[in-house]
C-alpha cells in the first residue's frame, strides 16, 4: 500500500509536466491493482511515459512499448515500437506484470492482445488493463436510445480510434480460451463523459456532484473498468474456433 501511495504521488508530480492520456482517476485505479512492489513490468501503450517513469522511480524493471514511441517524453527511459494487434516480440514467461491503461479499446482484436500478454507473463504473472465501462447504466441507456456507447461515438473513433467496446462477459469468455482467470474488477468514476465523449474532469459542483458522490462504485455505476487477470496452470476450457455438436 505504501508503494502504491508513492507511485500515485509521483504520478501527480509528473502529471504537471506530462498530462495523462486517460480519463481522471484511471491511473489510480490501475496502480491499486499492482500485486508486487518490484519486478519486471511491461507498460503496453506507454503513451507519453508518465506511468513508466513513476514505476521506474519506485524500483520496477520497466519496459515500455507503444505504437507511437515518438510521443514518449521521459528522457532517461526508452520506449520501443510495438503494434499490440500483432504478436509481441518478447519470449514466453518474461514479465511479472503487463499493464495497459486505456489501450485495449483501441485494438481491433483485443482477444489476441490478451493471449499475447498472458504468453509473455511468468507463471504467476498478472495482466492489468483499463477500459471504458460499457456495462454501466449510463452506457446501456445511451446505447438503447442512440445505438452507440459513450466513449465509442464517432468523435472517439475519429479522434483516438476507440474501436472495440469491451464487455465483462467477453473478457470472461476470452479467459476460457486461455490459461487465465479474472481475479478482480475495480472501477473508477469522476463523472461520465460529455456528449462529444470528452471526459469531465471534475464532475461539476452542486447537486450533480453530490449525487455522483452518493452513488456506489460498481459495474453499474463505474465510468472506467480495471481488470486484473491472473495467469494459471489450468488448461483452456474452450478450443478457439471449434464448433461443438
Amino acid at each position: 500500500m505504501e508503494d502504491q501511495v508513492t507511485i500515485l504521488s509521483l504520478l501527480d508530480k509528473i502529471s504537471e509536466r506530462i498530462p495523462p492520456q486517460a480519463a481522471p482517476d484511471v491511473w489510480k485505479c490501475a496502480i491499486s491493482q499492482l500485486p508486487t512492489t518490484s519486478g519486471k513490468i511491461l507498460v503496453a501503450g506507454a503513451g507519453r511515459g508518465g506511468v513508466s517513469w513513476a514505476l521506474d522511480q519506485t524500483g520496477y524493471d520497466v519496459t515500455s512499448i507503444d505504437l507511437h514511441p515518438e510521443h514518449f517524453s521521459i528522457d532517461d527511459l526508452t520506449c520501443e515500437y510495438a503494434d499490440l494487434g500483432e504478436n509481441l516480440v518478447f519470449d514466453d514467461d518474461t514479465f511479472d506484470v503487463v499493464l495497459a491503461t486505456e489501450v485495449i479499446e483501441h485494438l481491433e482484436n483485443p482477444f489476441h492482445f490478451i493471449r499475447e500478454a498472458l504468453r509473455i507473463l511468468n507463471s504467476d504473472g498478472v495482466l492489468i488493463f483499463t477500459t471504458p465501462n460499457v456495462d454501466n447504466l449510463i452506457s446501456r441507456w445511451t446505447f438503447l436510445v442512440s445505438g452507440v456507447f459513450p466513449y465509442f461515438r464517432l468523435q472517439s473513433f475519429l479522434g483516438c480510434y476507440h474501436v472495440t467496446p469491451i464487455h465483462e462477459w467477453a473478457v470472461k469468455r476470452c479467459c476460457l480460451t486461455t490459461s487465465s482467470k479474472i481475479e478482480s474488477i475495480v472501477y473508477s468514476r469522476v463523472d461520465f463523459p460529455m456528449k462529444d465523449d470528452i471526459p469531465r474532469g471534475s464532475g461539476g459542483k452542486g447537486v450533480r456532484r453530490r449525487l455522483l458522490d452518493m452513488m456506489p462504485l460498481n459495474r453499474l455505476t463505474g465510468e472506467i473498468a480495471c481488470y486484473k487477470i491472473c495467469k494459471t496452470t489450468d488448461k483452456p476450457q474452450i478450443d478457439i474456433g471449434k464448433h461443438y455438436r
